[in-house]
């Protein structure tokens, strides 16, 4: 869903789903590795670390790539984006009043502790994410009532006709765990999850690495290829690509741009872009003045030349955005226009408002990351002219975490994706202060996106809905809580021993298709 700003958090639908991957100096995903072999330690490098392995905790995607892998949801998004398919559960159907949805569970899932995967499991796993305390609370929030009229059947009641129910059963944060933990507390059971996903957790060293290693009993037979997967932690961007080029890794998660030209030049790496709905924002705490300011806000949106940093930082990877959810969904407006680069608009929107004369402030970025650090300063250098002093603070990864929910800091880059397949979760998550992180961290509230965001919700055409959506989208552009930069796809560089990598719609890895040749 998040990540920090690192290539520009999973990912495409309707729009996009019948692209292919692009493959950028190289033939296609995973084609050099020849045909798919068993076994093997595939090593992935990453510059975040995962903050939670709980479901119904984490919102940032370097978690929730590694929860895909562990547990199994009811549905999961088809890899095209086209919809979902079936996962835990083997069918589900809606009921004649709409007010209710009966999902049919697969009788051959097992957890990795043997225990089958019952309907009882299912109903408290989606009780854990309908606490309050839980980000995506709010996703679950239509269900008023769960029955289980036996071991392998769910009934989930709505307050009103829900339509993206099947796809909200897809969403990571209601991955199915064993009932009451297993006779674990929470805390404990986060320590040593266990699911019923094609790989299963083996060990954690905080700040290292992370390692899974294969479910032999997974029910979809002959999955997964591999032993294990070791996600290690590696910040520096110029470190993994180094690691990568000497084959201490083997996959390395969002490259520096500026890393991918050298990258194609190595006949046994490849670089691949993948269709996702990625949008890259600068975000501004609207919680801390002069950033409460509108016009200040609007004066900043105006200052950025974003054309010259897709150019110059990411070798033109991306587009430039205009409305706040992806081209790559049917919601999308396209009505909303990229925002001009404009230093006499800039100007006299700053004359406008509470600071006329410029004023000081701060944009917090990774340390290590090689992208942020140049996007960082050209964006200091654009809002210089029109007298904002900006002063670039490096951070340690896991202390922007912190500080994004903290509200404890001024601007700062962001990027999110979607982890469904209907616009539901994405259009309230960045779009509305009770959708998970206070609309991405902006502690920006407009009440009248919580109703759009219902009224969507709930109607049962799609016309209907993209009325609402498309309203959501104009109260975002006109009051500037964030800038939405730029639209990119997923990039990855990976050996070419690796076959079968090719990341879904919304993001997941399913790395159980992934093999390394010998």
């Amino acid at each position: 869903m998040t990540r920090r700003k690192t290539l520009s958090s999973v990912v495409v639908v309707a729009a996009a789903a019948s692209m292919a991957a692009c493959s950028s100096g190289s033939s296609g995903a995973g084609t050099g590795a020849g045909k798919p072999t068993s076994g093997g330690n595939l090593v992935m490098a990453r510059a975040d670390e995962a903050t939670s392995l709980l479901p119904s905790v984490p919102t940032d995607n370097s978690s929730i790539w590694i929860i895909e892998e562990i547990y199994d949801t009811l549905t999961v998004p088809a890899p095209d984006g086209k919809g979902v398919q079936p996962s835990l559960a083997s069918s589900w159907k809606q009921s004649a009043d709409k007010l209710s949805w009966t999902f049919h569970l697969r009788k051959d899932a097992k957890f990795t502790n043997g225990r089958p995967v019952t309907s009882a499991d299912v109903k408290f796993s989606i009780e854990q994410n309908q606490k309050k305390d839980a980000p995506f609370s709010f996703i679950d929030s239509i269900i008023t009532r769960m029955d289980v009229p036996d071991a392998h059947t769910i009934v989930f009641h709505t307050a009103k006709a829900w339509a993206p129910l099947p796809s909200d059963m897809a969403l990571y944060a209601n991955s199915i765990v064993p009932k009451d933990y297993g006779g674990k507390s929470a805390q404990a059971f986060a320590k040593h999850p266990i699911g019923s996903g094609p790989f299963k957790f083996k060990s954690w060293t905080k700040g290292s690495s992370l390692k899974i290693v294969k479910n032999a009993g997974y029910w979809r037979k002959g999955t997964p290829r591999l032993d294990s997967v070791n996600f290690t932690v590696v910040p520096d961007s110029n470190t993994r690509s180094t690691q990568l080029a000497s084959g201490q890794i083997q996959i390395n998660e969002y490259p520096p741009s500026s890393s991918i030209k050298s990258l194609q030049k190595q006949p046994t790496l490849k670089v691949s872009t993948f269709p996702s709905s990625e949008v890259d924002y600068l975000g501004m705490n609207t919680k801390h003045a002069p950033l409460n300011d509108l016009n200040v806000r609007k004066a900043i949106r105006l200052a950025i030349d974003k054309d010259a940093i897709l150019k110059s930082v990411y070798n033109g990877h991306g587009t430039v955005a205009g409305s706040y959810l992806s081209p790559t969904s049917w919601a999308h407006n396209a009505s909303i226009k990229p925002t001009p680069f404009d230093l006499k608009a800039a100007k006299a929107a700053l004359a406008k408002s509470s600071k006329p004369n410029g004023f000081t402030t701060t944009i917090t970025i990774a340390s290590g990351d090689q992208d942020a650090s140049s996007e960082a300063q050209l964006v200091q250098s654009n809002l210089a002219k029109i007298g904002i002093k900006l002063k670039i603070k490096p951070l340690d990864p896991s202390a922007i975490v912190t500080a994004k929910h903290a509200g404890n800091y001024d601007m700062a880059f962001g990027l999110y994706t979607t982890d469904i397949v209907d616009p539901d979760e994405i259009a309230r998550f960045a779009g509305t202060f009770t959708g998970g992180v206070h609309t991405v961290y902006t502690w920006f509230n407009n009440p009248q996106m919580n109703k759009l965001a219902a009224s969507a919700s709930s109607a049962s055409d799609q016309a209907t809905r993209k009325k609402a959506y498309d309203q959501m989208q104009q109260i975002i552009d006109q009051n500037v809580p964030y800038i939405p930069l730029f639209y990119v796809p997923g990039t990855y560089s990976y050996s070419t021993k690796v076959g079968g990598f090719h990341p879904g719609a919304t993001g997941n890895y399913f790395l159980e298709k992934v093999w390394l040749s010998k």
